[in-house]
Order: C-alpha cells, then sequence, then structure tokens
C-alpha cells in the first residue's frame, strides 16, 4: 500500500515535471497569428515559433511553415510538401486568383504560397502561377513566353 503511493505520487511529480517543461510555442505566439493558425491549421501542434528583424516564423509540427511580416500579416505559408488548406486559400486570396485555380481544378493542389506587395505566388506540384497584386493578370513564369497571360 505505501510502495503504491510513492509510485502514484513519483508518477504525479514526473507529469507535472513533463508539463512544466513543455512546449511553449502556443503561449509565445501573438493573438492574431493565434487566430490564423486555429483557423487553418486547428489540427498542427506548433513546434516552434521565432521572431526577427522581418517577421516571425511559426513551425507547425510535420506540417507548414507559416511567416508573417512586422504586422502579422502572412507571407508565405509553405506546406513542406503537404497541401495547403483550401478553405485558406478562399479566404486569403483575391477572388480572381482563387476563381482562377478553381476554373483549372487546381485549388485542392497548392503546396506554397507566398505575398509581397506586388505579387502572389502559388506553387503547385509541378508548376508555378504567379499574380499581379495591381494589374489582377495571372502568369506562369516558368513557361516559354513569360510575358503570356492568363
Amino acid at each position: 500500500m505505501k510502495r503504491n503511493a510513492l509510485v502514484s505520487i513519483a508518477l504525479v511529480i514526473v507529469i507535472m515535471m513533463m508539463g512544466a517543461c513543455g512546449n511553449n510555442a502556443w503561449d509565445e505566439l501573438p493573438s492574431t497569428i493565434t487566430k490564423f493558425v486555429s483557423e487553418y491549421f486547428p489540427f498542427g501542434e506548433v513546434k516552434s515559433y521565432s521572431v526577427d528583424d522581418s517577421g516571425s516564423t511559426v513551425q507547425i509540427k510535420n506540417g507548414a511553415t507559416l511567416k508573417f511580416d512586422n504586422d502579422y500579416q502572412w507571407t508565405d505559408v509553405n506546406g513542406n510538401g503537404w497541401l495547403l488548406p483550401v478553405q485558406f486559400l478562399y479566404d486569403q486570396l483575391p477572388q480572381t486568383l482563387y476563381e482562377y485555380l478553381e476554373s483549372i481544378e487546381q485549388q485542392g493542389v497548392v503546396y506554397r504560397v507566398r505575398r509581397t506587395p506586388t505579387q502572389i505566388t502559388v506553387e503547385l506540384h509541378d508548376s508555378e502561377i504567379q499574380y499581379d497584386r495591381t494589374t489582377e493578370t495571372i502568369t506562369y513564369p516558368s513557361s516559354e513566353d513569360p510575358t503570356a497571360a492568363v
């Protein structure tokens, strides 16, 4: 009986220590990023969070790498070989670009999206699409005729 009590106490202490030493990356996230991760990657565990001069990076365990600028706006969502959530694409891409992806039936096979003030680049399995945010034109930069717009 006394031995069971000691084992139980030891087990509780070990569990508490594991919790105290656990990854607190989630707790470090700003609320804007927390909302983004919760909405688009709800089943992913945050592996790491880091901040540098250009913004912040969130690494989802066995999943995407998310980069944000200093205003907490996403700049790069890389699935690292995994497909990006269609809901993310629908909500975050300009309507023209999302409708184009839908028209070519590629909205479900996007692996990475990068955004700058002037353009959005969408990486598919074996091609890349660029969207000019000013002119709203879509191009395939890897095609033989880089000036050919869709």
